[in-house]
């Protein structure tokens, strides 16, 4: 299998050009999810940037985000770091590590990457959240190859996979 670097070159889209989203639906990138982050993301050489502000509808204490919809951005990064290559994959673990208080209505930045791969199925990706350069969290996530099948079994249908060309 080719690495993330040289897949996301292979054509799926020009390079610096934004994301399609997983699903309209999608909690982490979906334009469709009132109740979602919207994220906004490119990759360019296997690295993705991208950004999110949170609102409101995901506030934990006051004025904060909730830490679980801090985690689901950096699940959202990781996972994107190879399905935006056009390698379907899943998340096997995440561990997030929380350095400051996400505040709501502040534009923040995230980025994400290939840390290392295991074998032709373990893809090891960090992820970060940043406000203003300064880190607000980070997450190291173990990602596990699998068949576009896999998204099928689990009620996908044709068309619904556009980010694996499928």
């Amino acid at each position: 299998m080719t690495g993330l670097a040289e897949a996301s070159d292979r054509g799926l889209r020009n390079a610096g050009e934004a994301l399609s989203p997983h699903g309209d639906h999608c909690f982490g990138c979906g334009p469709r999810n009132r109740a979602g982050v919207a994220m906004v993301s490119t990759l360019v050489d296997g690295r993705l940037t991208g950004s999110c502000t949170f609102d409101r509808k995901h506030q934990g204490a006051p004025g904060l985000a909730h830490g679980g919809v801090v985690a689901a951005v950096l699940d959202e990064a990781c996972g994107s770091v190879p399905t935006g290559a056009g390698i379907p994959a899943v998340t096997a673990k995440i561990t997030v590590n929380y350095v400051k208080p996400a505040p709501l209505h502040r534009p923040m930045t995230v980025s994400a990457h290939l840390d290392r791969r295991e074998g032709t199925r373990k893809l090891h990706i960090y992820a970060r959240l940043e406000l203003d350069g300064e880190l607000i969290a980070e997450a190291d996530a173990l990602f596990i190859v699998v068949s576009p099948d896999h998204f099928r079994a689990h009620g996908a249908e044709d068309g619904e996979l556009p980010f694996l060309g499928v």
